[in-house]
């Protein structure tokens, strides 16, 4: 089957879009699951900046790079914000649990400076996408074994040209499982819905279009499914891939694959 309507094309940010400068603590994951909203919307613009092999990829050398690039040295800075932009910091408590809480520290006295830390690793946000079911309950060691579990649970692997879409669903799953004492963020638990939750309002248009759009194309195939069940499908549309999502009356999703023309249908 061939899909020639248009639902989503490239728009580069407008003069009045607010900017999002984005500072990972990686170099891969999420440099590429943050890349998927550059030039969704016309009303954001999103600048991610991966982590640097050669250089201080610590909270506190992120934190000094974004001085740098924002404040200037003798010159004017790269990124110039204005009023309602926002700077982020997305870091792993795996690798830099001690050095976190001073990095929260400086960002309180700059306004639209936020960390976002998950425990113990980005990948419990990218779990969040496509399961409602508490992290904590899961027991890992380390950010390996969550690797190797998001690769596992959701077929195919979370994917970064097609997953990032649900990402209501993850400021969701994520919030009503997020906990914390103080600063701390507890095991099993991600502060980047939070950086989500600031997103949303700007690209919530499109995203919520294309789910519509997809819903349609997959009730033509909903004889294909058994009743009362949790699916996704993908499409790719102008070099992008979108997910539908329906949970079922228990919000529960299994391990099964179907694919259908154009669609994947994930159940």
């Amino acid at each position: 089957m061939i899909l020639k309507s248009r639902v989503y094309e490239r728009k580069l940010p407008d003069r009045d879009a607010t900017l999002f400068v984005i500072y990972c603590e990686g170099s891969r994951r999420e440099h590429h699951y943050f890349r998927y909203f550059k030039e969704i919307s016309s009303r954001i613009n999103v600048e991610v900046i991966p982590a640097d092999s050669q250089g201080n990829n610590s909270p506190l050398g992120l934190y000094d790079q974004a001085c740098r690039d924002i404040d200037g040295e003798g010159f004017s800075g790269k990124y110039e914000l204005v009023e309602g932009d926002q700077v982020w910091f997305v870091i792993d408590t795996d690798a830099w649990g001690e050095a976190i809480p001073e990095l929260k520290s400086l960002c309180r006295s700059r306004p639209g400076w936020v960390v976002a830390e998950s425990n113990p690793c980005f990948e419990v946000g990218l779990y969040f996408h496509v399961f409602i079911d508490a992290a904590w309950t899961i027991p890992l060691q380390g950010c390996s074994e969550w690797k190797n579990l998001v690769n596992a649970r959701i077929p195919g692997g979370f994917d970064s040209r097609k997953h990032p879409v649900l990402i209501g669903d993850a400021i969701q799953n994520a919030s009503v499982n997020f906990w914390a004492i103080g600063d701390e963020v507890l095991y099993g638990s991600t502060e980047v819905f939070k950086l989500g939750k600031a997103m949303y309002p700007l690209i919530a248009a499109v995203v919520e279009s294309v789910r519509r759009y997809l819903g349609d194309g997959a009730k033509r195939y909903s004889a294909f499914l058994p009743a009362s069940v949790y699916f996704a499908s993908s499409l790719r549309l102008h070099g992008k891939e979108f997910c539908f999502r329906k949970r079922d009356e228990n919000h529960f999703l299994s391990n099964r694959c179907w694919c259908l023309g154009s669609f994947n249908f994930i159940t």
